[in-house]
């Protein structure tokens, strides 16, 4: 699916649901190659999906406090259209970066629910994390994590 230009960290490649066409990104984790798989599936109802880029002004934020208290950008990883027309802001975690994000998760849980109280139930999602061949999310006000046991917090993940 993917063709990389090492030398530069480029990967283009032709995905069917992605709003990008052709869809070019720099090398991308683990996580976020999985997830796009799981988007790609043909049995789900996603209509199209975007990769959203890092660290600079021309994509999607969201306003949080680090630990420190330093307000900053959380740039989400994905947006997602279904079919039903909700909209999905999901960002993909494993591990430690899952541990850590607890200020960024509340911040977008916080966001959805503004967002839905102003223009109506149209937003969702939340950090996600693979687990045992699916994908957990975690869309809860109060964010926790332990990957031994993702508890009634967490999920599972399906787009039907």
């Amino acid at each position: 699916i993917y063709q990389c230009d090492w030398s530069s960290d480029v990967c283009s490649s032709d995905l069917k649901k992605s709003i990008m066409k052709p869809h070019f990104t720099k090398k991308q984790s683990k996580p976020e190659q999985n997830f796009i798989g799981f988007l790609e599936k043909s049995s789900n109802d996603v209509v199209w999906w975007y990769k959203n880029g890092e660290s600079e002004r021309k994509y999607f934020a969201i306003k949080y406090k680090d630990n420190k208290k330093v307000l900053r950008g959380f740039y989400i990883d994905f947006v997602v259209l279904t079919e039903d027309g909700k909209i999905g802001l999901f960002d993909t975690k494993a591990g430690r970066t899952a541990e850590d994000s607890k200020q960024k998760a509340e911040a977008l849980a916080e966001y959805i629910k503004e967002q839905n109280k102003k223009h109506g139930k149209k937003l969702w999602g939340g950090i996600v994390v693979p687990k045992n061949d699916s994908f957990r999310y975690n869309e809860k006000e109060k964010y926790q994590f332990n990957e031994a046991n993702l508890g009634e917090d967490w999920d599972f993940l399906s787009f039907k």
